[in-house]
């Protein structure tokens, strides 16, 4: 027995490769004339034990229980052990290295089994129990990985590493690595009597540090605040964990990374030290990385230590990494990269050196890339930004005006929950979101309050009725979904009412309120009517999670809608199948075939609002007036004027053309709007029947203001009509 205590073995290598053999031929070796051999504690033995066969693959947390069980029992009463098991995985070797409380100090050696992957294939054949060839290539290359193979900085004493194929008899070859193990195990420790250990010296508390850091950066608070968090978290653990946010870190971090890294204890304190050294600041922080104490004496002893096991290794690697956290795409044009991160944390103490740019190379290689903070294979001349924190403090407020716009004016329910947060976010980042008052506004604004609409319409905001939720769920899952129309609600003659089963497309903010844009579920057809109605018309009734369609055809549907949107120049698509797959599937040169010409001409001050606007409808199908002989005003040479005037004289001398879609000709009622907006100043000259319509809602509202008064030649108007009545304004007093 050493020294320095007790002196474990644990085999490494995949499956056939000879541990089994190696671990009876050494487990003699270990102690002295008339004791007993050392223990032999095989998982495939536990196996065979517990579930009767040790090709039964039961629970591990039942065959690990045993392991753990026996391996303090023995540790208790100082008798060797050797772990026969593949530990192809980190995690798997520092659950015992480093992870694992045992009653006395223990000394751990890894044996290394470098047996060529041929070798065990063809070793497997030869066994009783076969292992899957794919298990063992994957457990062969988790081995040979440069970053996370086995080494002495998981916590052994010495990693020997042994080709048992190339060797007769293995009992002569151990006991010459057991004689030679005492010094090279004092050599290995006297190198490293001049390192400066710390709270985060041993690998497994660093990587859980790193893989804490990493998980924060891609899920800030661990927060499910949108349907597409909720999906990548779930996607890990499902349900989603509860507690606090070491409670959800360590189960999260148990799942991605191993069992090994999910204490949650141990996870508290990496969370307050990380808030401690300013790394969930918002703002740069130039402050000295302070480093954590050293833990009381645990595991096991003589244990290699990582790079970063070093104090003022440790407080430079820090440094850079908190500085492209917080600010991911710090670099100098036409600069080299790792001397300008060294410029910029010069004033830091502990920071790199001027001279120092090869080690910051060699750190950014074994930090970045191997714990993803570094996409792998990236160019790194892009920079190692972490794709998040990307904005400076002043374009975070601009967002957040941007944000509470969209909340406030648009009443978008979305945005609701998402200014919440932020402002929560910015707060604790130090930020004020009313430093500064907002550089931009809209003018226009949701005409819908939606603290004011029916409980379980589509655009209430009401804590426990975020419906708008579940729909932007069904539209990133492509799933269908059973809506109302209110029968109450406003409607236009071809508005559908009662229970309509959609599949829902976008949301769309247009002019005045929130929009659902959806494809009518047709069944046995491959497409269905597109249309848009207004959120607080509608509730949804049923999600079907059974009922979902490819991204395919939902891409399809989405931009079929998106060329009718354009035709149209606005939301309102029409109530024709047949139409709108006529003009969405056809090529530009047909499409016009289906298209309709409004054509209007203009006074002179109502063409010059429209003149401006060319990108109100389709710029392609629209057609302007020429300018008069003697007009000045200015137009670009790109500009839609092709149109000759209309002949002198004329009362409205500039012709406009529109080629449109059937339906937004006989019905849409912002096209309507926008005609009438210019009373007098436009003449519709085709189609007839819009003109016809435009005549008679002018005579309506003549209509509505009772009979027109006629002067009379011999005195002042006569009334046939009584006067019309002013009321009041009831806002002024007195």
């Amino acid at each position: 027995m050493p020294e320095t205590g007790l002196r474990c073995h644990l085999l490494i290598g995949p499956p056939a490769s000879g541990k089994t053999t190696l671990a009876r031929a050494l487990a003699p070796l270990l102690t002295g004339p008339g004791e007993a051999p050392a223990l032999v504690l095989s998982t495939d033995a536990i196996r065979a034990e517990v579930f009767g066969d040790a090709a039964v693959q039961g629970p591990w947390s039942v065959i690990e229980q045993l392991l753990h069980e026996r391996l303090r029992a023995a540790v208790a009463d100082g008798i060797p052990v050797i772990v026969d098991a593949t530990h192809a995985r980190r995690p798997w070797r520092l659950a015992l290295t480093q992870a694992l409380a045992l009653p006395a100090p223990v000394e751990w050696v890894g044996w290394w089994l470098f047996t060529p992957l041929a070798t065990c294939l063809e070793w497997n054949q030869r066994r009783q129990r076969l292992v899957p060839e794919a298990v063992i290539k994957e457990l062969a290359a988790a081995l040979a990985d440069p970053h996370f193979g086995p080494s002495r900085a998981e916590g052994f004493a010495a990693v020997v590493a042994l080709v048992p194929s190339h060797h007769a008899s293995l009992e002569p070859v151990l006991a010459e690595e057991l004689a030679r193990l005492d010094q090279r195990i004092r050599s290995a420790t006297n190198r490293e009597r001049q390192v400066q250990r710390h709270g985060y010296s041993r690998l497994l508390d660093l990587e859980r540090l790193l893989y804490l850091l990493r998980l924060l950066s891609r899920f800030p608070d661990l927060a499910a605040n949108d349907p597409v968090t909720v999906a990548e978290l779930e996607a890990i653990v499902s349900p989603l964990p509860e507690g606090d946010l070491a409670d959800r870190a360590a189960a999260l971090l148990r799942r991605l990374h191993g069992e090994c890294y999910g204490d949650a204890a141990a996870l508290r304190v990496d969370l307050a030290w990380l808030e401690r050294q300013g790394f969930t600041a918002a703002q740069p922080v130039e402050a000295p990385i302070q480093l954590a104490p050293v833990p009381a004496a645990a595991g096991g002893v003589n244990g290699g230590l990582p790079p970063l096991g070093d104090a003022p290794v440790f407080v430079r690697v820090f440094t850079l990494l908190r500085h492209v956290l917080q600010q991911p795409f710090d670099r100098q044009a036409g600069s080299d990269l790792p001397g300008h991160l060294i410029q910029a944390m010069e004033e830091i103490p502990g920071a790199y050196l001027p001279g120092e740019a090869a080690s910051l190379r060699k750190d950014l290689e074994k930090l970045l890339t191997p714990y993803g903070f570094r996409v792998r294979n990236d160019n790194v001349r892009h920079g190692y930004a972490l794709g998040t924190a990307v904005l400076s403090a002043p374009r975070l407020r601009e967002i957040h005006g941007v944000v509470k716009l969209a909340a406030g004016r648009l009443g978008d329910p979305s945005a609701q929950d998402l200014l919440i947060e932020l402002d929560e976010r910015l707060r604790w980042g130090g930020i004020s979101p009313e430093a500064s008052p907002p550089v931009r506004t809209y003018a226009n604004h949701s005409v819908v309050d939606a603290a004011l609409v029916r409980l379980d319409s589509l655009a209430a905001d009401r804590h426990g009725y975020r419906q708008a939720e579940a729909i932007e769920t069904a539209i990133l899952e492509h799933r269908r979904v059973v809506l109302e129309r209110y029968s109450s609600g406003a409607s236009f003659p071809d508005s559908p009412v009662g229970e309509l089963r959609v599949w829902p497309l976008q949301l769309i903010f247009h002019t005045i309120g929130w929009y659902l844009l959806y494809e009518e579920d047709a069944v046995a057809h491959p497409h269905g009517l597109i249309r848009t109605e207004r959120l607080d018309r509608l509730a949804l009734r049923r999600s079907e999670s059974r009922n979902r369609r490819s991204d395919e055809a939902h891409q399809q549907a989405v931009e079929r809608a998106g060329r009718l949107l354009h035709l149209s120049g606005g939301i309102y698509c029409g109530d024709d199948l047949g139409e709108q797959l006529a003009l969405a599937g056809a090529s530009a040169k047909t499409r016009t075939r289906h298209l309709v010409t409004l054509r209007f001409s203009c006074q002179g001050w109502a063409f010059a609002f429209i003149r401006e606007g060319v990108l109100r409808f389709p710029i392609e199908h629209t057609r302007f007036s020429r300018p008069l002989p003697g007009d000045s005003w200015w137009r670009h040479p790109k500009a839609p004027h092709g149109l000759e005037p209309n002949p002198a004289g004329d009362s409205h001398p500039y012709p406009v053309e529109l080629d449109l879609p059937p339906w937004t000709v006989r019905r849409d009622a912002d096209l309507r709007t926008w005609l009438l907006g210019f009373a007098g100043g436009v003449r519709i000259e085709a189609p007839a029947a819009l003109r016809e319509e435009h005549q008679a809602k002018a005579h309506a509202i003549l209509d509505a203001y009772g009979p027109v008064e006629v002067a009379s030649p011999a005195g002042p108007p006569e009334e046939t009509e009584p006067p019309v009545r002013f009321f009041p304004n009831r806002l002024r007093r007195g």
